[in-house]
């Protein structure tokens, strides 16, 4: 009896150690816990992100009543916006003309204008639609709208202060931090694209390469020489 319960004390020591030992290998193993997760987000660019959809582009050009045409400012605009239509549309450049207002006639051949305008940007007749709008106000002159769909960058809406920022007793920034820095990045934006993924690198100039490379290994200093305002020479890339 007393051999025997030494051993079984043996036995049960041993087994203890065991599984006190199997608990650290799977502890060794088991994922780090993130310390990080349950702290709260207090992202400015999460509250207001900036999209990339499809949206429309539009151009107002004021018709008075004994408009004659196309002023050369009104021109300009057109020739521009006709160009931006011809790079950015996803679909038709459309020419929306008033009807049924006091300017409606004057509009008409404005319109005309507008349409010969558009043609000398280079813009294809297929890709160009003229429609009638009805007015709301007759008795105003109503000006003539410009508009074309495509992939831009959409910014938040702001301005919507809901909450009293000196009652708030946590060291968040309020809801409306941030959100017209996000709204101006939007309208800055060239490219949308460039949101989504960076554009892809120019490859590097193999020849220039050689000429600096061919410097370095005979000891000449790698600079060069490039001409500024003035006159004078100015060292670049000296070292």
């Amino acid at each position: 009896m007393t051999i025997f319960g030494r051993l079984s004390g043996r036995v049960r020591v041993s087994a203890a150690a065991v599984g006190l030992a199997g608990l650290v290998a799977l502890g060794g193993c088991a994922k780090a816990p993130d310390i990080t997760g349950s702290l709260p987000s207090d992202d400015y660019r999460k509250r207001h992100p900036i999209t990339v959809e499809e949206a429309p582009e539009t151009l107002d050009i004021a018709v008075g009543h004994g408009s004659p045409g196309l002023s050369p400012n009104d021109r300009d605009r057109v020739m521009a916006f006709a160009a931006d239509a011809r790079e950015k549309a996803t679909g038709s450049l459309v020419i929306m003309v008033p009807s049924g207002a006091a300017n409606d006639r004057t509009a008409a051949a404005v319109a005309r204008h507008v349409v010969a305008t558009v043609d000398r940007a280079g813009l294809p007749r297929t890709l160009v639609e003229t429609r009638p709008y009805a007015v709301v106000e007759p008795e105003v002159a109503a000006p003539i709208r410009l508009s074309y769909s495509r992939i831009k960058a959409v910014g938040p809406r702001c301005g919507a202060w809901a909450e009293n920022i000196y009652r708030d007793a946590t060291n968040d920034s309020d809801s409306e931090f941030g959100c017209t820095t996000q709204a101006n990045l939007a309208a800055m934006v060239d490219d949308p694209a460039d949101l989504i993924a960076p554009r892809a690198g120019t490859p590097a100039s193999g020849a220039r390469r050689t000429v600096q490379y061919g410097k370095w290994v005979t000891g000449e200093q790698p600079s060069s020489t490039a001409p500024i305002e003035g006159g004078s020479l100015s060292s670049v890339g000296g070292g």
